[in-house]
């Protein structure tokens, strides 16, 4: 017993570092990232090394997101990857103006990503067997990266159709997507900014009706939950 001793105490000891590398359910942490991400976005920066700020921060969200989510490593790489391209990419349009088009493409390849990190959120937080104050704010994580992840959709929509996507605005900037992306997922609605066509209309009306079921039932439910027993655990979760 008192040669394995050491051995425990060091193997303890390497789980504890573990746990401070990777942290694990810190959705509070996410939470605040994506609300200064919205700040940031909406401020609509246009000097190049605030673009540079912008994209590395939108970087940094999405890998947090993942690793605190403990999702499969190779999501994890990809948001690395992303993180460093990206901000690779959006630095060399700053320094070489040639280069500005190919650092435009930039947030169309992290909404991809962004399609899959709520995904994650929500399987993570379907493990809890308790619900806590992590699995709430991991559920609030979830639904506005669903509005980030729907802006970036209709941004994609907006490069790939001939026209503009908002009817009477040839042009909008991702302040103004953002914007009417949480103004329809919270069926707010000014209707100041409204779809030209039958594709923007169509995905916004699947984000209003996503964001009020996703609230009446899923954070309704888990509050009402809070501090109990919560769904049964899935043993592997990661995606």
């Amino acid at each position: 017993m008192a040669v394995q001793q050491p051995h425990s105490t060091s193997s303890g000891l390497a789980q504890v570092a573990r746990k401070h590398i990777r942290p694990t359910d810190s959705f509070g942490i996410v939470l605040l990232l994506i609300v200064v991400d919205y700040v940031a976005v909406s401020a609509q920066i246009t000097n190049g090394w605030g673009q540079v700020a912008v994209v590395a921060l939108l970087g940094i969200t999405l890998v947090f997101a993942l690793r605190t989510s403990q999702a499969r490593r190779i999501w994890q790489l990809v948001a690395i990857g992303y993180l460093l391209a990206s901000t690779l990419i959006t630095l060399v349009s700053v320094v070489t103006p040639g280069h500005a088009v190919a650092g435009q493409q930039v947030p169309i390849f992290g909404g991809l990503l962004l399609l899959v990190t709520p995904i994650v959120i929500a399987r993570r937080i379907a493990s809890h067997e308790v619900v806590t104050t992590e699995t709430v704010l991991g559920a609030v994580c979830v639904y506005l990266l669903v509005g980030f992840s729907f802006a970036f959709i209709y941004m994609a929509i907006d490069s790939l159709s001939p026209g503009p996507f908002f009817a009477g605005q040839s042009h909008a900037t991702a302040g103004e997507y953002l914007f009417f992306s949480y103004t329809t997922l919270t069926t707010v609605g000014y209707g100041n900014l409204v779809p030209a066509g039958s594709v923007g209309q169509t995905f916004a009306m699947l984000e209003a009706l996503f964001g009020q079921i996703f609230l009446v039932i899923v954070v309704a439910r888990l509050v009402s939950l809070w501090g109990h027993e919560g769904p049964r655990a899935l043993r592997r979760p990661d995606l």
